[in-house]
């Protein structure tokens, strides 16, 4: 029995000094999210990706794919973090909404940081067309690409 309990301590202590980046890895080998590269279609797959994920409710890949400190502004110009981006994903959780077709994001690379920038085209509740410009930064950590501000 001591021997058992010092093994779960030894394994406690362990996972402490172990970078929760590593400990992390696991969850996040989702598909859209492997073998990425530091190119622009990476980060064009990544941009349809997150907006699949975000009208799905995938929360699980948005977790993954935004870094903690993510931040964005608004069109209203309220700024939000990841909590807020996460929360209006799962509104859309079972709602089985249509994917579009979604815009091509023009993609610029330097260094470990990427933007992808383009111009969306939706139609608002009241049926009206609706045209938004867009960028999202994503940083190079780790051999992956992690969105850290969006406009």
């Amino acid at each position: 029995m001591a021997l058992a309990r010092k093994a779960v301590l030894g394994l406690a202590l362990l996972l402490l000094f172990v970078p929760s980046s590593v400990q992390a890895k696991g969850t996040c080998e989702l598909p859209p999210l492997m073998h990425q590269r530091r190119d622009v279609a990476t980060v064009q797959h990544l941009e349809d990706a997150w907006s699949i994920a975000y009208l799905k409710g995938d929360t699980d890949l948005e977790l993954c794919l935004l870094a903690p400190d993510f931040t964005e502004i608004l069109r209203t110009g309220e700024v939000k973090v990841l909590t807020d981006e996460l929360g209006f994903a799962a509104k859309n959780k079972g709602k089985n909404l249509a994917i579009p077709d979604l815009p091509k994001s023009t993609v610029l690379i330097h260094g470990n940081v990427a933007v992808a920038y383009g111009i969306s085209k939706s139609t608002g509740a009241d049926g009206t067309p609706r045209t938004m410009r867009y960028a999202d930064y994503y940083v190079w950590e780790n051999d992956t690409w992690h969105a850290f501000f969006a406009q």
